[in-house]
């Protein structure tokens, strides 16, 4: 990915979310390139078949139904982790830039070792931080 600094050294939530978000901007990106590929790849490597037999539209047009192509293709993207990326945005602006109950660096060492020897500190993240 993009670099975006290092995280232990960000002093203040404004640096973290910039960072953020340049990160998820090359990531959907890269997961569009893909999606897209695996669209046009899709119809000769593994085609839908039965369900291009039960639908009108392929029927009519002699496409499969995993065609990107036609005036209705397959034109969906699905993100993931929406509500989990926000809501440790907003636990990590709480208890790191707001309440300076931890530094970045603490809360990244935590991470790194899966919050093993942190469980205090992760039930705060869990219990005390907003959603």
């Amino acid at each position: 990915g993009p670099q975006t600094g290092d995280a232990r050294k960000f002093k203040s939530f404004d640096e973290l979310y910039n960072a953020w978000a340049e990160q998820l901007k090359w990531l959907m990106n890269l997961l569009t390139m893909s999606v897209n590929f695996g669209r046009v790849m899709s119809p000769e490597m593994c085609p839908r078949s039965f369900l291009s037999s039960i639908s009108e539209r392929c029927v009519e047009s002699g496409q499969d139904a995993a065609s990107p192509e036609g005036d209705r293709g397959n034109s969906w993207i699905t993100a993931f982790t929406w509500v989990e990326n926000i809501d440790s945005l907003a636990a990590v602006k709480k208890l790191v830039f707001d309440d300076k109950k931890y530094t970045m660096d603490q809360l990244i060492t935590a991470l790194e070792a899966n919050w093993e020897g942190f469980e205090q500190m992760r039930l705060d993240f869990v219990k005390n931080a907003p959603k």
